[in-house]
C-alpha cells in the first residue's frame, strides 16, 4: 500500500440536477445544492413537461428557503442574491418531450456538465422494463460522473442544517476498470465537504494484488481499510454496504459490454437497484 498527500477538492465547477418537482426528488436536490455551494460552482436544474409548459418557473424549488436554514444566506436575501454574489449560480430550464431521457442528453449535449446529481427509482425484474429508467440512462449516455440518490434514503446531508454527515464510503475494487478515480474522489469529496473523520472500506472479491498497487490519499481524519471477500459481486457489495451501513458506494463503471449487460444492467446499474445509500458512479474514461 502507497500513500500520497492531497489537497484538491472534487474538479466539478457544473452540476446538473434533472427534478420532477416532487418529494422524491427533493434529497437529490439537497446534494446537489450542498456540493455546489461548497465547491463555489452553478447548478443547472431542468424539467421535462410532457405537453405544452407555462411560462412561469414557479413550481421550481426554490434553493433560498434552504440555504438560510442552512446559514448559508441571511433571513432577507433572495435568489436574485445568490445570482449577485458571484459565489455560485443556480440556473433553471424547462423543456417539452414526451421522452425525458432524450431531451435531458439533447440539453447535456450543448450543456456539457462535470457531474450529475440525479434521483432514481430502484426498480427490478420485470418492473424495470415497464418504467423508464431515466437516471441510468443518462447517465449512461452522457458519460459523466453521477451521484445517484435513490428515492426514500436520507443520503449524506442533513436536510434541515446542510451539515455532511459522511463517515464510511465502500469502495469495490477490481483490476478493470481501475479504481485510483474512486480512491481519488473519496478523498477530494471528504476534503471538499469538511468531514472531520471518513472511512475508505475497500473491497475486493479475489486475491489482493490490485489493492496493493493503489496510491492512498493521506490527510487528517481520512483511513483506508482494505478488505478480500468472495462470492458474486454484486451480492458482496450490497451486504458488505448494509453490514458496514455505509454512508455512499463509490465505483469507476464501463459500462454495458454484452447482451446479458444490457439485460441485467452493469454492476453499477445492478448495485444501484439495490443500495440502501447514494451511490457516485465514475466513468472510467476520467
Amino acid at each position: 500500500m502507497s500513500t500520497a498527500s492531497t489537497d484538491t477538492t472534487l474538479p466539478f465547477k457544473k452540476l446538473f440536477h434533472p427534478t420532477d418537482f416532487s418529494v422524491d426528488s427533493h434529497t437529490a436536490l439537497i446534494h446537489a445544492l450542498k456540493l455546489t455551494v461548497m465547491l463555489k460552482a452553478e447548478l443547472s436544474m431542468m424539467h421535462i413537461d410532457p405537453e405544452v409548459a407555462r411560462k412561469d418557473f414557479e413550481d421550481f424549488p426554490q434553493v433560498s428557503p434552504i440555504l438560510k436554514r442552512w446559514n448559508f444566506l441571511p433571513s432577507d436575501c433572495t435568489e436574485d442574491h445568490i445570482l449577485q454574489s458571484g459565489l455560485f449560480s443556480i440556473k433553471k430550464a424547462r423543456a417539452m418531450s414526451k421522452n425525458p431521457t432524450e431531451a435531458l442528453l439533447h440539453h447535456l449535449a450543448g450543456h456539457p456538465a462535470d457531474l450529475l446529481v440525479m434521483a432514481t427509482h430502484q426498480y427490478e425484474g420485470l418492473e424495470r422494463w415497464q418504467h423508464r429508467t431515466v437516471a441510468e440512462s443518462v447517465a449512461r449516455g452522457s458519460h459523466a460522473p453521477t451521484l445517484f440518490v435513490p428515492t426514500h434514503v436520507e443520503g449524506f446531508v442533513t436536510k434541515e442544517t446542510g451539515e455532511p454527515k459522511l463517515r464510511r464510503v465502500l469502495i469495490p475494487v477490481n483490476e478493470k476498470p481501475n479504481p485510483q478515480v474512486a480512491v481519488d474522489f473519496t478523498a477530494q469529496l471528504a476534503l471538499t465537504l469538511g468531514c472531520e473523520r471518513l472511512t475508505g472500506l475497500l473491497i475486493h472479491v479475489g486475491d489482493d494484488r490490485m489493492l496493493h498497487s493503489l496510491h492512498y490519499p493521506m490527510r487528517k481524519g481520512l483511513v483506508w481499510r482494505t478488505m478480500i471477500c468472495h462470492g458474486d459481486t454484486v451480492d458482496v457489495i450490497l451486504g458488505i454496504g448494509e453490514d458496514f451501513d455505509v454512508d455512499l458506494i463509490v465505483m469507476t463503471t464501463e459500462g454495458h459490454h454484452s447482451l446479458i449487460d444490457m439485460m441485467r444492467g452493469s454492476t453499477t446499474e445492478r448495485v444501484l437497484r439495490g443500495t440502501r445509500c447514494p451511490l457516485l458512479a465514475i466513468p472510467a474514461s476520467r
